[in-house]
C-alpha cells in the first residue's frame, strides 16, 4: 500500500505539482482525473490541467471544460481546464507584440510578427500557458495531464537552453531579446520547482507491456538530464488474477506479471497498479470508485 499523502500532498505550505506522462493511449487522462478527485476529496484545493490537445476531460467528468478553470460539479475543491492551442497562440503573439509596441519601429514590429508565424511559436505558446498555470498560487495541488511522451519532453526541455532556441527561431533578431526578457526568469523558476521533490511529483502511466515501459524508461532517463526524477509509476489496465480463467487470459496475466517485474527493475520508484475494470471510468461515481481502488482503499 502506498500512502497517497507521501506522494502528492504539499509540505510546509508549498504548492505541489503532479505530472502524469506516458505513451498515447495508456490512460493518462483517466489516472489524472482519478487522482485529482482523490486529492480534492482529501480537502485540498486542486486544479487539473490538460496539456494534451486530444484530451477528453469533459467526457470523463461529463461536463463542459474549456480553457479557463471550471469548477467540477459534485466535487468540492476541484477545478479543471485544458490548454486550447489556437487560443494560446493568439494570446501569446498579442502579448509579445503588445509589449514591443512603443519600443520598436513599425518595421521591427512587422518583422517580429512575421517571425511569430513560425511553427516554433506553437510550442512556446503552449509552454507559456503551461507556465502561467504552473506558477499559480490559487491552488494547493496542480495535477497535469500531459500530452504523449515525445510532446511532453519537448515541452519540458524547451526552456533548458532557451537562449539558443530563440536565437535559432528568430535568427538572432530583436525578438529573441524581447522573448528572453519576458520568459527566462519565469521558466527558470518553474523548472527549478519541477526539480524539487518536495514541490513536484513526476509520474509515468504505462500499461504492462514492453513498448510503453521502455518508452517511459527512456523518457525518464532523458528527464534526469534536466534534473527531473521519476517519483511514481502507475501500471494501468492490469488484469485481475481471479478474472483470468481461460488459457488465453491466464497467459496474458502471466505476461503482464513479468512486465510488472520489469517495471520494478527499470524504475527506482513506487509502482501503483490500476486493474482493468469491466466498464469505462466515466462520471463522478466511477471516478471515486476508481480512486478507492487505485489507492488501496477498496
Amino acid at each position: 500500500m502506498i500512502d497517497v499523502k507521501s506522494m502528492f500532498i504539499p509540505e510546509n505550505g508549498q504548492i505541489r505539482s503532479v505530472f502524469f506522462a506516458g505513451k498515447g493511449g495508456v490512460g493518462k487522462t483517466t489516472i489524472s482525473c482519478v487522482t485529482a478527485v482523490k486529492l480534492a476529496e482529501e480537502g485540498y484545493r486542486t486544479f487539473l490541467l490538460s496539456t494534451d490537445p486530444a484530451s477528453h476531460l469533459g467526457e470523463v467528468f461529463e461536463q463542459e471544460i474549456g480553457s479557463t478553470p471550471t469548477e467540477i460539479e459534485g466535487v468540492e475543491n476541484l477545478w479543471a481546464a485544458r490548454i486550447d492551442q489556437e487560443k494560446a497562440v493568439v494570446e501569446y503573439k498579442e502579448r509579445i507584440l503588445g509589449d514591443a509596441r512603443g519600443k520598436y519601429t513599425e518595421d521591427v514590429l512587422a518583422m517580429m510578427e512575421e517571425q511569430l508565424d513560425s511553427p516554433c511559436t506553437e510550442e512556446m505558446a503552449a509552454f507559456d500557458k503551461f507556465i502561467e498555470y504552473a506558477s499559480s498560487s490559487d491552488y494547493e495541488i496542480i495535477v497535469f495531464d500531459t500530452a504523449p511522451t515525445g510532446h511532453t519532453l519537448r515541452l519540458l526541455e524547451l526552456p533548458v537552453d532557451w537562449s539558443k532556441q530563440l536565437e535559432f527561431q528568430a535568427g538572432g533578431t530583436v525578438i529573441a531579446d524581447e522573448l528572453n526578457k519576458q520568459a527566462q526568469n519565469r521558466f527558470r523558476q518553474v523548472i527549478e520547482r519541477m526539480r524539487d521533490p518536495e514541490k513536484t511529483t513526476f509520474a509515468f502511466v504505462v500499461y504492462p507491456e514492453h513498448t510503453p515501459i521502455i518508452e517511459a524508461w527512456r523518457a525518464g532517463e532523458e528527464l534526469k538530464e534536466i534534473g527531473v526524477s521519476t517519483k511514481l509509476v502507475v501500471a494501468n489496465f492490469v488484469l485481475p488474477e481471479e478474472r483470468c480463467t481461460t488459457d488465453f487470459f491466464k497467459k496474458r496475466y502471466e505476461m503482464q506479471q513479468e512486465h510488472l517485474k520489469e517495471l520494478g527493475k527499470k524504475f527506482k520508484a513506487p509502482v501503483l497498479t490500476m486493474p482493468l475494470l469491466d466498464g469505462e471510468i466515466v462520471g463522478l461515481y466511477n471516478l471515486k470508485k476508481a480512486a478507492r481502488i487505485l489507492f488501496d482503499e477498496e
